[in-house]
């Protein structure tokens, strides 16, 4: 390709997708390895991007991570290169780090024998995990995404449900995320049908729930949002737009100045020991709230503060049911299957 060609294709990928070209030297026996990965990790794709990440970590270190296993608060890295004798042959080194200030450099032996001993959990774990799900020594390929199809072997033949083309992958892809998220969605939901549990977007769009308690007092109205335990983002992160929202669901006719707004926390939600009801105040304009203030629970009426709770005891009470039918009928199954 001469110049001028070059120089117009790399114009227009770069007004097309803002890419830049960038040209590298590799060792010429391994130059098309280099080529390929090169190209996959340039991708202007969530794949490309994704790997990108992956490999960040690695950008800037004198050594290459081999392996790292993660637990909750401490982390485990081992080193590349590969030294010593082929009969005794050792990774360089690693080390363990965690939040709690814990960071230790591993020495070659060190590593060796922590390597060891992380890979033998790790293989009783995932025995134990197929077992458990009756899939040892089963091929299954109905994602998708094995990315190679030696991993099936050679008895198994191409599964007819793989994707054959980007394309096709994509939509696959697309197709097992949405499946995720709704999942992730339904087991966010309280365990019962519950009239005064109300759904509503959070932060980042979080699917978020709260309780609701409202009632009219002569020409005013009262209306509680209530947090839930495990519910998402909660009401007072976001109480100006929640409050517009619920004042459009049930009472749009009533001017906006005309409801008393609270923000409640039940009594063992966010490890509270008694139930706390705070009065808020809004500026408002054309029934839109805003600028939220909170005001101390002093002044709350006993006929109200019973009212609210009896409305979180209710719910409460028909959540639990619900949750120990769903125990003992898992219990039920349990034994049936042994």
């Amino acid at each position: 390709m001469n110049r001028m060609k070059l120089w117009r294709l790399r114009k227009t990928s770069q007004e097309a997708g803002r890419q830049t070209q960038v040209c590298v030297w590799a060792p010429e026996q391994e130059a098309e390895l280099v080529r390929d990965i090169c190209t996959r990790v340039a991708e202007a794709t969530s794949r490309g991007a994704d790997l990108r990440r992956a490999m960040i970590p690695q950008v800037g270190r004198r050594r290459t991570i081999y392996a790292t296993w993660r637990g909750t608060s401490l982390q485990v890295e081992v080193d590349y290169p590969l030294v010593g004798p082929w009969w005794s042959v050792r990774n360089i080194g690693g080390r363990i780090h965690g939040v709690d200030g814990t960071h230790v450099e591993l020495t070659p032996d060190e590593a060796q024998h922590l390597k060891d001993r992380l890979r033998r959990a790790c293989e009783a774990e995932v025995t134990s995990w197929l077992e458990s799900h009756k899939l040892r020594h089963q091929v299954r390929d109905d994602t998708g995404v094995v990315a190679d199809e030696t991993l099936l072997g050679t008895t198994a033949g191409p599964c007819p449900s793989r994707p054959q083309d980007e394309a096709a992958f994509a939509a696959n892809e697309a197709k097992i995320a949405r499946s995720v998220t709704e999942a992730a969605r339904t087991s966010r939901k309280p365990p019962v049908d519950d009239p005064s549990v109300v759904e509503y977007e959070g932060a980042f769009g979080f699917p978020s729930f709260c309780q609701i308690a409202h009632r009219r007092q002569g020409d005013r109205v009262q209306f509680a949002l209530i947090h839930l335990a495990n519910g998402g983002t909660s009401p007072t992160n976001m109480f100006a737009s929640l409050a517009t929202y619920m004042r459009q669901q049930f009472y749009k006719d009533v001017d906006a100045g005309r409801i008393d707004w609270y923000d409640v926390i039940p009594a063992g939600v966010h490890h509270t020991r008694r139930t706390e009801i705070l009065p808020v105040t809004m500026e408002h304009s054309n029934g839109i709230y805003s600028k939220p203030e909170w005001g101390p629970g002093t002044a709350i009426s006993a006929d109200w503060r019973a009212f609210v709770e009896e409305t979180i005891n209710c719910s409460r009470a028909a959540r639990n049911t619900v949750v120990a039918v769903a125990q003992i009928d898992a219990g039920k199954k349990k034994r049936l299957a042994r």
